[in-house]
């Protein structure tokens, strides 16, 4: 995930100004929204977290709203950060949650094993069976557990196609009776491209 290419989307959205991302570029440890005037900062909010899933970024569960700083007399405008501004409407602020750093797959004497590497360091592992099928199944239970599911989720289908010249992976999962869906374009390997279109998944709900 290019951080420019998340801004981007983020900029895109009705009612957005501004967009800023703190930390790592592939998973941010927060991400921040000037609203334009005018704009409803809950339905902002919930574009903003669709955003994230769509990169593979789990939300955290609460969005705060932050109005601007009221003017002080006397004092001159900030230029250092376009969220401090006079001029400047409320903005949303959104904690994301980890994201999928790279998956492996490693073949040796006691079979083939799934590990999964999320942006805090975390290793999630899991063994694997010799067809494609289980090893995207593993994939899919390394990644769940990374993003802390409850149930282990099982792949109903994981599908690649080329789309406009780009090759993409969807995978349908069913966690906890619910089926989710969650796709990620294929920039480096298929495994890695399942992981972020199950860490999608997971975190649509």
């Amino acid at each position: 995930m290019a951080i420019g290419m998340l801004r981007g989307d983020l900029l895109s959205l009705p009612g957005v100004e501004h967009a800023e991302l703190d930390g790592d570029p592939v998973a941010p440890a927060g991400i921040r929204v000037r609203l334009s005037q005018g704009a409803d900062a809950s339905a902002v909010a919930g574009e903003v977290r669709r955003v994230l899933a769509h990169h593979g970024l789990r939300p955290e569960a609460s969005v705060t709203s932050e109005a601007p700083p009221p003017p002080v007399d006397g004092d001159e405008p900030s230029i250092e950060s376009p969220f401090t501004q006079e001029a400047d409407g409320p903005s949303v602020v959104v904690i994301a949650r980890g994201g999928l750093v790279s998956v492996g797959i490693t073949e040796g004497s006691d079979g083939v094993v799934v590990t999964a590497i999320g942006h805090a360091g975390d290793v999630s592992v899991a063994a694997a069976g010799l067809s494609i099928p289980a090893i995207e199944q593993a994939i899919v239970l390394a990644v769940a557990e990374l993003a802390g599911t409850a149930t282990r989720p099982l792949v109903c289908s994981v599908d690649g196609r080329d789309l406009d010249g780009t090759s993409v992976v969807t995978v349908m999962i069913e966690e906890s009776g619910e089926r989710l869906v969650g796709s990620a374009i294929v920039r480096s390997g298929r495994a890695y491209a399942v992981g972020r279109a199950a860490w999608a998944a997971l975190s649509s709900r």
